[in-house]
């Protein structure tokens, strides 16, 4: 996966902790299941054992089509730690370019 899509996924989800407009967090809901989802598959690829998992749960916390509902204080936790993960995670999901 390319930094920038790492990195631009985490700027979204860091962002979110902010009150925006609806809009916003039906479009973040999108980039990061399809982020998590990529996030997932390539660390299946590269034989990671647990954050396949962590990264498939939050593709479903975050898909867009069956809606978790949370508080937002709640929604603001899973926004940081999301983005966290990505960041921290990064070496073991980047491409190899």
């Amino acid at each position: 996966m390319p930094v920038a899509i790492i990195y631009g996924a985490s700027a979204l989800l860091l962002i979110a902790v902010a009150p925006l407009p609806y809009g916003f967090y039906v479009l973040l809901r999108l980039v990061a299941t399809c982020v998590f989802a990529w996030a997932a598959y390539v660390a299946v690829q590269r034989r990671q054992s647990i954050l396949p998992w962590v990264y498939g749960l939050l593709a479903l916390v975050f898909n867009p089509f069956v809606k978790v509902f949370f508080p937002k204080d709640l929604w603001m936790v899973v926004d940081l730690a999301a983005a966290a993960l990505l960041i921290f995670s990064r070496n073991a999901i980047r491409s190899e370019v």
